[in-house]
Formats: structure tokens, sequence, C-alpha cells
């Protein structure tokens, strides 16, 4: 399987596609992993090389560091870390929830590296009354909250067993880990997680904001509120959706995104540089 070493991870990542091609890569959300874009891998690869890792702590990567370095810059140093060592020198990212609010440090922190970006679900910040919500949380409180109440015959949901499986490759309570190191991140301070809303003018690549129209988690007025701090920014709602569009419509969140990246991400022939 592969995995690379990057800083003190070791981090898993899967690849697909034309080596030669134009790279995406696509980050997964809190609590997920790299399959979850199983609806956009395919359609994707047909026209780019697809870079899926497993974000620190999820997944099949590791986290030697524990809860300190759960937070969305470091996040983002270990993806721009994962394509150094790949020698991917430029791409386009495509993240879903934490996987497009990491996007925010790495478009500023590595504008050579980022061309463009698709963000679905993304956030510019957490209000307070969130940061109480989550962060007072039990492990066992959040899967129940995050994933459902067992059955009446006991048996845990059917979104808990899927969310518990995609980490099992760390153990079988590896969940809890993860779920506990979720709670103690909400009370991280604005500057681990989030840049200066004055700095995100500074953004130079083209960005796709993609918010479901019933977001729960993340109120689609806060992805027009993050349109309008950004210099290059292109806003689609998608309807009847939640915290989850590639997911809940990926037909429409492919479509939208692949039609941005043609007119936002071309790779030049070699005679043009």
């Amino acid at each position: 399987m592969p995995y690379e070493t990057v800083g003190d991870l070791r981090m898993y990542y899967q690849t697909a596609g034309d080596s030669a091609a134009p790279t995406i890569v696509l980050l997964h959300g809190s609590g997920g992993c790299g399959d979850d874009w199983w609806h956009q891998i395919e359609p994707f690869s047909e026209h780019y090389r697809v870079v899926t890792p497993d974000l620190r702590e999820h997944g099949r990567t590791n986290n030697p560091r524990g809860s300190a370095a759960i937070n969305h810059r470091q996040y983002a140093a270990d993806v721009a870390t994962l394509c150094d060592r790949l020698g991917i020198s430029r791409a386009a990212f495509c993240g879903e929830s934490s996987g497009s609010i990491l996007q925010l440090t790495l478009a500023l922190a590595r504008p050579d590296l980022v061309a463009a970006a698709v963000w679905s679900a993304g956030t510019y910040f957490w209000p307070d009354e969130q940061r109480r919500s989550n962060g007072g949380l039990t492990v066992d409180g959040l899967a129940q909250a995050f994933f459902g109440s067992p059955g009446p015959d006991g048996q845990p949901s059917a979104a808990f067993v899927q969310f518990a499986s995609a980490h099992a490759a760390q153990g079988d309570d590896h969940w809890r880990t993860l779920a506990g190191d979720f709670i103690t991140m909400w009370s991280n301070p604005h500057d681990a997680d989030f840049p200066a809303p004055e700095d995100l003018i500074a953004i130079e690549a083209p960005i796709l904001l993609v918010h479901g129209d019933r977001d729960q988690t993340i109120p689609v007025e806060r992805a027009d509120s993050l349109r309008h701090l950004l210099s290059n920014a292109e806003l689609c709602v998608t309807p009847n959706t939640g915290h989850d569009p590639p997911g809940e419509c990926p037909d429409i969140f492919n479509a939208v995104a692949m039609d941005f990246l043609r007119r936002h991400y071309r790779r030049l022939p070699p005679d043009e540089t």
C-alpha cells in the first residue's frame, strides 16, 4: 500500500489516472478518509492524476504528536509536504469541510503549489456557540450526535459502523482517539485553524465554493461571506443538500467542479512556457 514519510507521519495516499496528467488532490473532511471521494475518483481520473491522502490521524495515516497536532494549519503543512515528496509542484485541490478549511492556509502559504481550488462546505471561522457545543461533547456523546443512536437491538447505526470501520486499520477503538481529538480541536485558538479574514484577499488562486443550501453545520450564508473576502471566487449553492455536496449530490458537484477546472486549471503544452 502507498505510504509516504511526511515529517513525523507515515501518510497513506492513493493515486488514480494518468501519472503525466495535471494533478488534483482530494482532501476529505474531519472523521473521513480518502475513500470518501469514491464518487469523484473515477470521473476525475479520466482527465487528471488524482491523489487522495488520508489526513493526519484519519484512515490509515498515523499521528505521533497526538491532539496538539490536530489543527488545520498542521493539516495544510502535511498536505504541502506530501506534494513536495511526491514531486507535485503545481496542482488543483478539492476539499470537503476540513479539507476545504485547511486550504485557506495552504493557498496563502504555498501560492506556487495551488493552481486552483474547490472548497466544499468550508468556513473561515467557527462561532463561539459552535465551539462550546462541540467542545463540550464526550466521545460517546459525539458518536451519538453525529452518527445516531444505537437501534432497539443495541446495534450501532450504519453511519457509526462506517465511521469506525474507516479508521480500524489503526485499531478497533481508534475512532475514540480521533473523536476525542476532534472535541479538543474546538478549543484551539482561531489562528491555529484559520488565517485572519483580512488576509484572505491575498489568495491568488481561483476558488470555487460549493455549499449545500440546507447545511446545518455551516450555514450557506457563511459561504457567501467567504466569497466576498476572496479576490477571485465563484459560489455554487447546491439544492436540497446538507454538509456533504460531493457525497449527497455527486452528479451536480462533479459537473460544476469539472467545469470550473476546465476554465481555470489547464496544463500548458511543452512549447508554451
